[in-house]
C-alpha cells in the first residue's frame, strides 16, 4: 500500500475499499436471487386502498337582510275649501201616534204545582140483605102438623134459606127443630110458598141467604 503524501496548502481525497464494495454488490445479489427465486404465490400484489368520497354539504344560504321599518309619512291636513258655502237642511219634525204607556201589565198567574192525589181505593160493593115479600106474609106459616096437635106440643124450628136472583126459595138447611114434623113441615112450606125480595149487590139482584125462625103455637 502506497501512502500520498498530501502536498501542503491542500487535502488528499480518501478512495473506497475494493472489499467494502464488493461485499454491497454481493448483499444486493443475493437479495435479488432470492426474489426471483420466491413463488409467484407468495408475491403479493399491491392494491392502493381505495378512496371513498362523500357528498360535502352546501353552506346554508345567508339569511335574508333586515329590513328598516318604513318611515312614517306625515300626510300634510287639508284645510277646507273656504269657497264652498254649506247647505242647511233644517229638520221636520214627523207626526207621531201618541202611545198610552201608563197601562199596567196583568201579571202571569203563578204556576200551581201539580199535586198527585192518590187514586181512590176501589169501593166496597153495596150489598142489600133479602126481606119477606110482605104480598107472601100469610104463607110464611106452616101448617101444624096433626100428630103434634093431638100430642098438645109446641115447638120452633130455625132453618137456612138459599135465595135466588127472582126471589123463590133454592134450597133449606135445618140448623135446629123441635121435632121431625115440625122440620117436615116448615121445609115443606118454604119450598113451595115461601117468596122473598132477593137480595142485590149495586142495585142487581144477586142470589142470598138468610135464617128464618118457625114457631108452632098452639091457640
Amino acid at each position: 500500500m502506497q501512502s500520498v503524501v498530501a502536498p501542503q496548502g491542500g487535502y488528499a481525497g480518501s478512495r473506497r475499499s475494493p472489499i467494502g464494495l464488493g461485499g454491497t454488490i454481493a448483499v444486493h445479489a443475493v437479495a435479488v436471487g432470492i426474489f426471483l427465486l420466491m413463488p409467484r404465490e407468495m408475491i403479493e400484489q399491491f392494491v392502493p386502498p381505495s378512496i371513498i368520497t362523500y357528498p360535502v354539504p352546501a353552506d346554508p344560504p345567508p339569511p335574508d337582510p333586515v329590513q328598516p321599518p318604513p318611515e312614517k309619512t306625515e300626510h300634510p291636513i287639508q284645510q277646507p275649501d273656504r269657497s264652498v258655502i254649506p247647505v242647511i237642511i233644517p229638520k221636520v219634525a214627523l207626526p207621531v201616534d201618541p202611545v198610552d204607556i201608563t197601562g199596567t201589565i196583568d201579571p202571569l198567574p203563578p204556576i200551581q204545582p201539580k199535586i198527585e192525589t192518590p187514586s181512590d181505593p176501589p169501593r166496597a160493593p153495596v150489598f142489600a140483605q133479602a126481606s119477606p115479600d110482605p104480598r107472601f106474609a100469610r104463607d110464611f106459616q106452616p101448617a101444624y102438623p096433626p100428630s103434634m096437635q093431638r100430642m098438645d106440643m109446641e115447638g120452633s124450628v130455625t132453618v137456612r134459606v138459599r135465595i135466588g136472583a127472582d126471589g123463590r126459595v133454592l134450597s133449606v138447611e135445618k140448623l135446629s127443630a123441635a121435632s121431625d114434623a115440625f122440620w117436615d113441615a116448615t121445609r115443606e112450606q118454604a119450598l113451595r110458598k115461601w117468596r122473598f125480595r132477593p137480595g142485590t149487590r149495586d142495585g142487581t139482584p144477586v142470589e142470598s141467604e138468610r135464617v128464618m125462625t118457625v114457631h108452632f103455637r098452639m091457640t
